[in-house]
């Protein structure tokens, strides 16, 4: 049985890797759909390296490549170099792909000291499945790529934020505690300091392909699908238009009705990417657990959304990214309670002016909710079945992005 398999996978990694151990099975969990690309975020010495090295080998077996950004990586070891003896006794530009391309996994060692000009063939390599040189293209088969970095090391270029927005996941490891530093010396011991060497091949690339499949064509419950795409919303919503205005939070809060909600603590927004891997990961759990239920999608967005998203203070980018996931559990649940939706399917079938002010209510304290009634209220307008002043937008102040039409402020 295939989901035996996947289980199999984590239990090999958690018996040679102490600690972190929601983060393994994230890991694991985000090998389930194709061409999935996983972030490892570490100070140096806490065990990045062995566990990129851990997962490739259970999944990929020696099928593997590991490039280094400490060792001056160029471009022809990543995506491909001219065959010389071709160009000098034919004159026919032969392109000799990179390993690193044709592998089916692919590693990525200190991913904050590559140059720029190798992050960007990588970068295009993950966005469009293909490499280029030399004129030349070739389709890059389906892969895991997994990469790890210490963001804090002084060496560290500043990649783009496009090019983090293409890894699904980023898992942040910690340091280990007084009684797992024994545990890890045990470990050591057991496998003669040969942890990764140690790792049998769990599956094979055949049997992953196979479970991608069936992780695809797996249905999601409706209002699971629903839940994940407002909790999205809700980290990319901006009644004052975030996203095209050239004055960025805190400033342009200042005065906001909705200063003290999750969009009033988010400077720069997750993209829609967010979206495709809740998505993805969300199958995966149900087709290895048989069910994924909303704390499930709460638990995943904790590693979907670091690497994603600026916020206005950090702290401590985990903690500050849980406290608000802990405010939207409550928002949620106000939401349900208030019957904010049944509310907003009843006004779509048509203008009710008692269901409209109990969704006014509702929306004065709901900025994505608030976005939809809007919407609603210029169609209305336009019926002549409201006038314009009596809409939320005028009397708020508001102003709602995406459209051709401003309000006051």
């Amino acid at each position: 049985m295939l989901q035996n398999k996947i289980m199999d996978l984590e239990k090999e990694i958690t018996a040679r890797f102490v600690g972190n151990e929601e983060a393994i099975r994230m890991m694991v969990l985000n090998q389930l759909h194709p061409r999935s690309a996983t972030l490892i975020r570490a100070p140096r010495g806490v065990g990045k390296s062995t566990l990129m090295l851990l997962l490739l080998k259970g999944v990929a077996g020696d099928d593997f490549v590991v490039i280094s950004g400490a060792s001056e990586v160029k471009r022809g070891e990543v995506v491909g170099r001219l065959h010389i003896p071709s160009l000098e006794k034919e004159g026919v530009e032969r392109v000799l792909w990179a390993a690193f391309t044709k592998s089916r996994g692919k590693g990525i060692d200190e991913l904050n000291r590559l140059n720029p000009y190798t992050t960007a063939n990588i970068h295009h390599l993950m966005q469009f499945g293909e490499v280029w040189a030399y004129g030349q293209q070739s389709k890059v088969e389906d892969y895991i790529l997994i990469a790890n970095e210490n963001p804090s090391d002084v060496t560290s270029f500043m990649h783009p934020p496009p090019f983090y927005d293409r890894f699904d996941i980023c898992i942040f490891l910690r340091t280990l505690t007084l009684s797992e530093k024994f545990q890890l010396q045990e470990l050591l011991d057991k496998y003669e300091w040969n942890l990764v060497e140690s790792m049998p091949q769990v599956l094979s690339f055949e049997d992953l392909q196979e479970i991608r499949e069936g992780v695809a064509g797996i249905d999601l419950d409706p209002d699971l699908i629903g839940y994940i795409n407002l909790l999205v919303r809700d980290f990319q919503s901006c009644i004052r238009g975030k996203e095209s205005s050239e004055v960025k939070p805190p400033t342009l809060c200042e005065g906001c009705h909705f200063i003290r909600d999750v969009c009033g603590m988010v400077k720069e927004p997750i993209s829609e990417r967010a979206t495709v891997v809740l998505m993805h990961l969300a199958k995966a759990v149900k087709w290895l657990y048989g069910k994924c239920s909303l704390d499930d999608v709460f638990q995943m967005a904790l590693w979907i959304f670091p690497h994603r998203l600026n916020l206005i203070r950090t702290r401590n980018i985990l903690g500050d990214i849980q406290e608000l996931l802990e405010r939207e559990r409550i928002k949620m649940e106000d939401r349900r309670l208030r019957r904010q939706w049944s509310l907003l399917n009843e006004l779509i079938k048509g203008f009710n002016p008692s269901i409209y002010r109990l969704a006014r209510d509702a929306a004065v304290e709901d900025v994505t909710f608030a976005e939809e009634l809007i919407k609603m209220e210029e169609k209305w307008i336009g019926e002549g079945l409201m006038k314009r002043g009596e809409d939320i937008s005028t009397q708020m102040g508001w102003r709602l992005q995406g459209y051709n039409y401003w309000r006051p402020r």
